[in-house]
């Protein structure tokens, strides 16, 4: 409850005349890193870029301990060929539980977006999460590969950086999935997360340090969507904390995107309590039906009364001989 109360006075100072003026950096190793949910950093720039943050990826409640073993500018090919993974595993410092992969960006724009070579980048990336795998000391090791989001110019040129890039990450995600490593790892499309509409298919560059790289404002935002709280194990108080934290800093520059991002977060929570209500009428009806069903008597259909959806047993008073 305390980091609901925290989101919540974080969401009303923004809209106050004398709000402070918030940076995300403000929150950063807010608490005392705990092992529990360590999180280990592979690849390349976008995972290096995004060490500093997170370690706050659930919120100011739980700072994770986060290893940033990424170099930026390298390739999905340098680390299969190099087995970099390997050494990384080999020198951990804890038995991590999960490990942010990101790689095959940079193989893409080296080959000026040559969607001809993704086969081949996607079969180094498995190669790299087979040497995760078979390399971690942790057996039930959590691994996250989402690709990259569509950049906010268009650096293959042409008008179609959107649809390589998208087609790059499904190639990726198919040959994930069809690997011997699939269970180990989860998959989702972040490619159209900061899109911007009438923009070509290309992202806001709000949330850009540069064409390619998210600034604070990106990270931010990538980690307080559902489905990376969801992959990190963050409640659904942290989950609502950051995107407080979320909304007051972009509310700063934006205050139409904080009123949008305080109505979704409150329509998200009225549906879930429609649909947790809608479940427990649902099984308590059937518990119902059930324990109805128990009772009833084999009879003759003349001798059994209907009422609404259950069958009931007519009984007749007992006489005396």
């Amino acid at each position: 409850m305390k980091s609901i109360y925290t989101a919540l006075s974080l969401l009303l100072l923004s809209t106050g005349a004398s709000a402070k003026d918030y940076d995300y950096s403000d929150y950063i190793n807010a608490a005392e890193p705990t092992e529990e949910g360590s999180i280990l950093l592979l690849g390349d720039s976008w995972a290096a870029i995004a060490g500093d943050y997170a370690a706050n990826i659930c919120g100011l409640s739980n700072s994770r301990l986060v290893t940033n073993d990424a170099k930026s500018g390298t390739t999905a090919a340098q680390w299969a060929e190099g087995e970099t993974a390997v050494g990384s595993m080999e020198k951990a410092e804890y038995d991590y539980e999960y490990v942010w992969l990101s790689l095959g960006g940079n193989d893409f724009l080296d080959n000026k977006c040559d969607i001809d070579i993704s086969e081949e980048v996607a079969a180094n990336i498995v190669t790299v999460i087979g040497h995760i795998v078979d390399n971690s000391p942790n057996e039930d090791i959590k691994i996250l590969y989402f690709g990259y989001s569509v950049p906010s110019d268009d650096v293959c040129c042409n008008g179609i950086t959107a649809q390589l890039f998208e087609e790059q990450g499904a190639i990726i995600f198919d040959a994930i999935k069809a690997s011997a490593y699939a269970d180990y790892v989860t998959t989702f499309d972040i490619s159209e997360m900061f899109v911007k509409w009438g923009n070509g298919g290309l992202s806001d560059s709000y949330y850009y340090y540069d064409e390619i790289h998210l600034n604070q404002m990106g990270y931010l935002h990538l980690f307080s969507s559902y489905k990376v709280q969801r992959f990190f194990g963050c409640s659904a108080a942290q989950t609502i904390e950051l995107k407080g934290i979320s909304a007051v800093v972009e509310g700063k520059d934006n205050p139409a995107h904080l009123a949008g991002t305080v109505i979704t977060t409150l329509l998200g929570l009225v549906m879930g309590v429609i649909g947790l209500v809608l479940a427990v009428n649902f099984i308590k009806r059937k518990l119902a039906m059930r324990n109805s069903s128990a009772k009833v008597d084999l009879l003759e259909p003349d001798e059994k009364a209907e009422t609404g959806d259950y069958v009931v047993v007519k009984e007749e008073k007992a006489v005396m001989a």
